[in-house]
């Protein structure tokens, strides 16, 4: 929740996008505050502004958290085989050789035939560590069944510098590239003694497992034989490596389990038979820490019933080898419930210790409702037998007042340590937002009693009520329906994509007050809806953005490449928090990457992060850290000499300078004058430049052990930020 120590919190300013969306849940947030959209051919990836002026940005101005530019790349295209030979070389396994039919995989009729659809389903970040200079990569599921993992591949400075965005650290928008895929004609290497035969399988869903403290990732899979596949993931990169390259990974499957759940299969002529099923049916809980190794849960839902499996890694491992990982025999836990598609599971971010039991809680979208459920790590109950829908009630829903509208997002707020609630503290989007639901926005948050503004909730759910309930005469509203259709029309048959620039100039044409002669003024219709496609929270909690399209309720709409109807909203939850609270927010704030904990303080009302922004002071500790690391370099630093002249250099504020006025950036690692381009990268948070490690050992070479086990070459020393490249 944001805390009150920030009192210049930027404001946020939402977006439109020329979009078209084919699935819900189609917005992430990375740990490292990037925005990805998911849409029907493409993924976009919008790039934090992380210009730390603050008056600058608060200024008459209008100020956006994210550029206007953006990366986008197709998610569509059909990955050869050969994308995943270097996994089994890194593995020193034999690359399995079958005939290669574009897509096509699993047991499906269709499916399993190679079908051409291969529209965008589902994306989620990875931990952080995976991608280059320790961000995250990009998982993209398609409709073809194939989990495609896309991460920023090196460049040069040249071209770094070509296609960089406004701010003093912003990052270029250099194309993605795919690293592996899993699914149709993708196969993994699988781990010693997990021996099975290799077939294309067609993937139904996905997820990654919470941060494993940058020892790699697990990621889970689920196939339409009904089983879920383990992965461990790992990769290296070189910080020297040509323009292009993804580095190197290690992907391999270790571990494979049965998971249709207790009930049969219906067939589909059976009369109680109902679909089933969801691209989103994966979820891992938080890591439970015992000894030298942990715990998570990982939950999947099946036909009526979510299922819970105990994951078990070893933690003293080295890096880029097998990891040792077990999976439960049997579930843990289990709920019978009936789950209508697209039904998923959010788990809370902590694990509670309840009468010395480690539980952890979460929440379940059948999804035309929300239902808690607590999962203890030591349960450990039988296997639940093998029963039909009817014996456990579940064939059909138990509530007729049900809502037909599905929830599409579902958050759950960081958790107070101060206060505990009975359920995870939540809110809730559903698809369909009228003037007659009130629904589609649901939260059970402790919101203040008297608002200053009148307003409860974020931004966004503010913005969309204004939008629902826009009036006009009924009269004035069909004119206007029937002018703007006879644009649409004209617009449509343009070969052009500037159907909506048309529409654009039709209204601003349009004098409602000639149109209001003689119309009942009465009568009012509502001319707007609103479908909200995704919610995702900030990495740390405190603010929150949906994905939107609007659409009129006069006229039949369409879904067009032109895109204007598409909107990003951000919005904050305002909270009373006390100073216990504003501890804890604190406390939870330190285990969020620089950029995270950046993002919070500027937009989130986060508390200040210590290297970021003028007059925010570094800890004693680490300022300590850093005195004692430029005293090794001063020696070093004092027999510098300018590029130019040869003078001695002399250190002015956060530079240096020569007795004729050249001037050189300091670096923020070591205090030393970079006198030459090429040998520093430069922070993508607080813009400072640090020199890289190989480069220091040349100036300095007396202090290599220093260097290499006290220098990263891919955080900032000023702040902790990642570098640009």
């Amino acid at each position: 929740m944001p805390s009150r120590h920030n009192n210049t919190i930027l404001p946020l300013e939402s977006f439109s996008m020329v979009a078209v969306p084919a699935s819900t849940h189609n917005i992430a947030w990375s740990p490292d505050a990037e925005l990805a959209i998911g849409c029907d051919d493409c993924v976009f990836i919008f790039l934090p502004d992380f210009t730390t002026d603050i008056s600058s940005k608060t200024g008459g101005d209008i100020s956006r958290q994210y550029s206007e530019a953006a990366l986008r790349f197709p998610s569509v295209e059909h990955r050869h085989p050969d994308l995943n030979r270097p996994l089994f070389d890194a593995t020193d396994e034999e690359f399995p050789a079958f005939e290669h039919v574009p897509g096509g995989g699993g047991s499906g009729v269709i499916t399993s035939q190679g079908s051409s659809m291969n529209h965008g389903v589902a994306l989620e970040w990875s931990p952080p560590g995976l991608g280059r200079m320790g961000r995250s990569a990009l998982a993209v599921l398609t409709g073809a069944g194939v989990v495609t993992v896309y991460c920023e591949g090196a460049s040069d400075g040249m071209t770094a510098s070509s296609s960089r965005l406004r701010g003093r650290g912003a990052r270029s928008l250099r194309p993605w590239m795919a690293a592996w895929g899993v699914g149709g004609g993708l196969l993994l290497p699988r781990a010693g003694g997990h021996d099975a035969e290799y077939s294309k399988e067609y993937v139904t869903a996905f997820a990654w497992a919470r941060d494993t403290e940058g020892r790699g990732a697990l990621m889970a899979y689920a196939n339409d034989d009904g089983e879920v596949v383990v992965v461990s993931v790992q990769s290296k990169h070189d910080l020297n490596a040509k323009p292009g390259d993804c580095g190197m990974w290690r992907v391999e499957e270790v571990a494979r389990f049965d998971a249709e759940g207790p009930h049969p299969r219906l067939d589909p002529t059976d009369p109680d038979y109902s679909p089933s099923g969801s691209s989103f049916s994966l979820s891992w809980s938080p890591w439970l820490k015992r000894g030298t190794s942990k715990t998570a849960i990982i939950s999947y839902v099946a036909h009526n019933y979510v299922g819970f499996r105990q994951v078990t890694v070893t933690r003293s491992r080295n890096d880029m080898t097998t990891p040792n990982v077990k999976v439960g025999a049997v579930d843990s836990n289990g709920v019978c419930l009936y789950l209508a598609p697209d039904a998923f599971v959010v788990w809370e971010d902590l694990i509670w210790t309840i009468e010395s039991s480690k539980v952890c809680r979460g929440m379940i979208a059948t999804p035309a409702k929300a239902q808690a459920f607590q999962v203890s790590f030591d349960n450990n109950e039988p296997e639940m037998p093998s029963h039909s829908t009817d014996q456990c009630g579940t064939t059909y829903p138990r509530d007729n007042g049900t809502t037909q509208n599905p929830i599409t997002g579902l958050i759950i707020h960081p958790p107070s340590l101060s206060q505990t609630t009975e359920t995870p503290i939540y809110s809730l989007v559903r698809l369909s937002a009228t003037h007659e639901n009130d629904g589609w926005y649901q939260t059970n948050l402790p919101l203040p009693p008297n608002p200053e503004d009148g307003v409860v909730g974020p931004k966004w759910a503010e913005e969309i009520n204004h939008i629902v309930e826009h009036q006009l005469p009924r009269a004035l509203a069909h004119r206007l329906a029937n002018d703007l259709g006879s644009v649409r029309s004209d617009a449509g048959s343009d070969d052009g994509d500037n159907g909506g620039d048309e529409d654009e100039d039709e209204r601003s044409e349009f004098d409602p007050n000639d149109a209001m002669a003689g119309i009942d003024t009465e009568d009012q219709v509502h001319v707007n809806r609103v479908r909200i496609w995704g919610m995702t929270a900030s990495p740390g909690g405190g603010v929150t953005a949906v994905f939107i399209t609007q659409y009129g309720t006069m006229w039949p709409g369409r879904d067009t490449f032109a895109g204007h109807k598409c909107r990003v909203l951000f919005g904050r939850y305002d909270s009373n928090a006390d100073e216990n609270e504003d501890a804890n927010t604190t406390l939870a704030m330190k285990k969020l990457s620089t950029e995270a904990r950046a993002w919070e303080w500027m937009y989130g009302g986060g508390p200040p992060v210590a290297g970021v922004g003028a007059g925010i002071s570094t800890p004693a500790q680490e300022r300590n850290k850093q005195i004692a690391l430029k005293d090794h370099f001063a020696m070093v630093s004092r027999s510098q000499v300018c590029s130019f002249c040869e003078l001695p250099l002399e250190p002015v504020d956060k530079s240096s300078r020569c007795q004729r006025g050249h001037i050189f950036d300091t670096c923020a690692t070591t205090g030393l004058p970079i006198l030459a381009p090429g040998l520093s990268k430069m922070c993508s948070v607080c813009g400072s430049k640090c020199l890289k490690p190989a480069d220091l050992i040349v100036m300095a070479p007396q202090l290599k052990e220093i260097i290499m086990g006290e220098i990263s070459g891919e955080f900032c020393g000023g702040c902790g930020g990642k570098f640009i490249n």
